[in-house]
């Protein structure tokens, strides 16, 4: 797996705003849902949730209202303001849907070379005014 992120990133969200946000397909509804790391299982494969279903699933780059069983998103933004899914991460670097490499950070700095991730936000809502892509309910 190489260098995994650190679980620092992984869980529900705090008031720090410091954990990651992924959208994935939830089977059992199937519907897209919001939610967060529970695990790292691959550098494309995790563990996520909603605080009431977990699935483990795939990094895809399907539009995020596009997502089908065992697929997931998580989105940035880059310093130009295009926002992209990553296709693979690790613990300092992602591979963006377009191929490059490029380092990660939650920092929404447009002069450091790095993407911005997405985060969770500040309660189990999964809201916050720096959400890259619209919730779903």
């Amino acid at each position: 797996m190489g260098r995994p992120i650190n679980k620092r990133y992984f869980g529900p969200p705090t008031a720090g705003g410091s954990e990651i946000k992924v959208r994935f397909y939830d089977t059992a509804n199937t519907a897209e849902k919001n939610g967060w790391i529970v695990k790292q299982l691959g550098s494309k494969k995790f563990r996520v949730t909603d605080g009431v279903v977990t699935e483990d699933c795939f990094l895809s780059t399907n539009d995020e209202t596009a997502l089908v069983a065992g697929n997931m998103t998580i989105s940035v933004k880059d310093d130009a303001g295009n926002i992209n899914q990553i296709t693979k991460i690790t613990g300092r670097v992602c591979t963006l849907e377009t191929g490059v490499k490029i380092p990660w950070k939650f920092s929404d700095a447009t002069d450091d070379d790095a993407v911005e991730i997405e985060e969770a936000g500040d309660d189990t809502s999964l809201t916050n005014a720096d959400d890259f892509v619209p919730d779903v309910p």
